[in-house]
């Protein structure tokens, strides 16, 4: 018996991310096979099979904010190790599926991801004087010993080469903590201000997604500006 589980996420509004033409959402409501719409198969390329992930935070193409399905493959699965599936280890390949259920967003994000989740959702709502605290206290972490917290954390990071997984749910967070930070301060005359609320939010969501991964020191350098600005999201 398979007991592997495997991952779609979507749009916000149930589609596909690369097409935004298979409804995934519909699929669970309706109890039908999804099924890819080309007739030929080629295993070499990817615009004739249904992407899926054997990891919630690692679904191709992914960004936040998105949907998260549980799904099931009907049929062959092409495996990792297959050429069109190096980029990443827990993808594999299926020319059908079903969508067995909706799981929390957040899964997407990580073993973190609801507390990433709402931080996001806190970045969008900043005001000019929170903006403006939070460029002082970013300014005030970032000296030479941040610096080299910061330079040996991400060293011994990347020595101890980070899966896959971690990889794709770090850049999805990340993207999506600075855009909301950046939307935000768009739509307010934040001045200097705007740019070191957009990285300190980024950095507190890369102290999340990696907590982890990374020591107490780099963590609290991280998180810290935003904590003391806004607290626990």
């Amino acid at each position: 018996m398979n007991e592997t589980a495997y991952f779609k996420a979507t749009r916000p509004d149930g589609t596909d991310f690369r097409t935004g033409t298979i409804d995934y959402g519909a699929a669970l409501l309706s109890g039908d096979v999804v099924r890819h719409p080309v007739a030929r198969k080629e295993r070499d390329c990817p615009e004739t099979y249904l992407s899926v992930s054997i990891a919630p935070a690692d679904c191709t193409g992914m960004s936040w904010p998105c949907r998260l399905f549980r799904v099931e493959p009907v049929g062959r699965v092409i495996g990792a190790g297959k050429v069109p599936l190096q980029a990443s280890p827990n993808k594999r390949a299926v020319s059908a599926l079903r969508v067995v259920e909706e799981l929390p967003a957040w899964q997407a994000l990580g073993p973190h991801g609801q507390e990433v989740a709402a931080l996001i959702e806190r970045a969008r709502r900043l005001t000019t004087g929170e903006a403006t605290r939070l460029a002082a206290a970013r300014d005030a972490a970032r000296d030479a010993a941040w610096g080299a917290a910061w330079d040996a954390a991400r060293g011994a990071a990347l020595g101890a080469a980070w899966d896959a997984a971690w990889d794709a749910t770090r850049d999805a967070a990340w993207d999506a903590a600075r855009g909301a930070a950046w939307d935000a301060a768009w739509g307010a005359a934040w001045g200097a201000a705007r740019g070191a609320a957009w990285g300190a939010a980024w950095d507190a969501a890369t102290a999340l997604v990696a907590r982890d991964l990374v020591s107490q020191e780099l963590f609290d350098a991280l998180y810290g500006p935003w904590r003391a600005v806004i607290g626990d999201a």
